[in-house]
């Protein structure tokens, strides 16, 4: 065997073995997504943080985080707000461990 093939070899064991470790590690992440009340009348969101959902990556976090700014879009939810006085902010944070 050459010597070029063999540290091509060596190169592609190698990458593939530090992808099987870094693997793991993403893999390991947990996002979060929150939400927080806020007042339409003071224009102010001051309320609490909530914890709603845990995700396995960040894309799916902020997949759900799309879907509820668009439920709030809806016909029926903005009259609920606008009746209740209240609207929801969300936000993705890595779980802190």
């Amino acid at each position: 065997m050459s010597c070029a093939r063999m540290t091509r070899r060596v190169a592609v064991t190698m990458l593939l073995g530090g992808l099987s470790v870094s693997a793991p590690v993403a893999a390991a992440e947990t996002w979060v997504l929150w939400a927080r009340p806020c007042d339409l009348a003071g224009q102010k969101c001051t309320g609490d943080w909530h914890r709603r959902e845990t995700f396995d990556a960040e894309r799916w976090c902020k997949a759900a985080l799309t879907t509820a700014v668009n439920k709030a879009l809806t016909p029926d939810a903005r009259r609920a707000a606008l009746t209740k006085g209240v609207v929801l902010e969300y936000r993705c944070l890595l779980e802190q461990r």
